[in-house]
């Protein structure tokens, strides 16, 4: 089932394609990594063995003609520049690889051995996750402390005929060892929550310590008092409860949704999970409407935490514009009643408006209304310290800019 991570590095200048010397020398001069092993195979082409911050790797590099299939989606933003020269891009440099044990640092390593090898980079084509990746987002994530969002793991595409119905499907879970997910019969009004749904479920499969099993309830959150609790069900089972789909059926399946693929499905209750008695997503559809709480995990929360603080110099660049409005969401402790059962504090993650910076403190008022800090208001000014942030956005007159998205300054 597991894929091997494929991707293709579009350097600016394509010179270097065909100059193996010029990136192994690169390679051997960045300090995080030690090359153990290298040699030309007649089959594989340039097979180098490294080690990074003591992990090992085996990464095969090869010479490739770019060609950026229909498919292919921009996760981030292109210039007319750069846009221009992807389009008249004719070579590139594949690195091949596999991941094994932890999925996400496995990502974060070849993003950064692609970095090493190339100092500057127009654009990686991500082929598992059908992902261009901007050449700046590569440099910063390769050089951030922090690894990136387990989202950059996989891509969920949306199928439409031209009539309403919408298959999705992911890209990409297959080089984790996973199976890909979809959601059958789908249309243009509620795919958006239906992307919610296979977007949480397959971040909890990357999070889990464990493989989740097909028909093995998973928590995704909760809209009011109706939990979200979906399952995994081979694809050919599902299309039982969709007689009246047209996509995702079998006539529509090539090589790479028609194994290792697996349908979402949901839980009513507990006896239902016990039983293994599904019921299609479409029956959740009014409470996906209500704007339902997604689950976010302790790790996550730490991971956007870390990078919010670790880019903040970012965030005060754009406060120095004030045609810009940046909020900036800040950990609060939450009242005592909410605490965990160890007696460790809670936080509620919640949004202000940056006023003021000085030093280290910002000045911020508050935008919603809590509703587990009971002292403090909508509207209500206070100070924070720059490490009680947890995510920021600024706000500008053509877009936003989030601590992800900097490679945009």
């Amino acid at each position: 089932m597991r894929e091997r991570s494929y991707m293709i590095v579009i350097p600016k200048d394509e010179k270097y394609v065909n100059s193996p010397n010029y990136f192994m020398e690169n390679l051997k001069n960045n300090e995080k990594i030690i090359i153990e092993n290298a040699g030309m195979d007649d089959e594989r082409g340039l097979v180098v063995d490294l080690k990074i911050d003591n992990l090992h790797y085996q990464i095969e590099v090869n010479p490739t003609a770019v060609e950026i299939p229909n498919m292919f989606r921009p996760q981030h933003v292109f210039s007319e520049e750069e846009i221009a020269l992807i389009d008249n891009a004719e070579a590139g440099i594949s690195v091949n690889m596999d991941f094994e044990g932890d999925n996400a640092r496995c990502f974060y390593d070849q993003i950064r051995i692609i970095d090493a090898m190339f100092p500057e980079i127009l654009a990686v084509l991500d082929c598992p996750s059908e992902k261009l990746l901007s050449g700046k987002w590569v440099s910063l994530a390769a050089k951030s402390d922090i690894m990136p969002s387990p989202r950059y793991l996989f891509t969920v595409q949306a199928v439409s005929d031209g009539d309403d119905e919408v298959w999705l499907h992911t890209h990409g879970l297959k080089r984790l060892g996973m199976y890909e997910l979809e959601i059958l019969f789908s249309n243009k009004e509620t795919y958006n929550d239906h992307y919610k749904i296979i977007e949480n479920f397959a971040i909890r499969m990357i999070e889990s310590e464990e493989p989740i099993e097909i028909g093995e309830p998973v928590y995704v959150g909760q809209s009011g008092e109706m939990y979200l609790v979906c399952t995994a069900v081979d694809w050919k089972e599902a299309l039982d409860y969709y007689k009246d789909v047209k996509l995702g059926i079998e006539e529509d399946r090539d090589e790479f949704h028609s194994e290792d693929t697996c349908v979402i499905m949901m839980y009513k209750n507990k006896d239902d999970a016990d039983n293994r008695i599904y019921t299609p997503v479409q029956e959740f559809d009014p409470y996906l409407e209500k704007n339902p709480m997604y689950m976010f995990s302790s790790a996550e929360t730490e991971r956007m935490s870390n990078l919010a603080i670790e880019r903040i110099p970012y965030m005060v660049k754009g406060f120095e514009n004030k045609d810009n409005t940046i909020l900036v969401k800040v950990g609060l402790i939450a009242d005592k009643e909410y605490w965990n059962d160890d007696g460790t504090p809670q936080r509620e993650h919640i949004w202000f408006e940056l006023k003021d910076i000085k030093d280290d403190i910002i000045v911020a008022e508050l935008t919603q209304e809590p509703y587990y800090v009971s002292n403090i208001k909508t509207g209500d000014v206070g100070t924070y310290s720059f490490e009680e942030i947890t995510d920021w956005i600024i706000y500008t007159k053509t877009g936003h800019i989030t601590p992800d998205d900097v490679y945009l300054m």
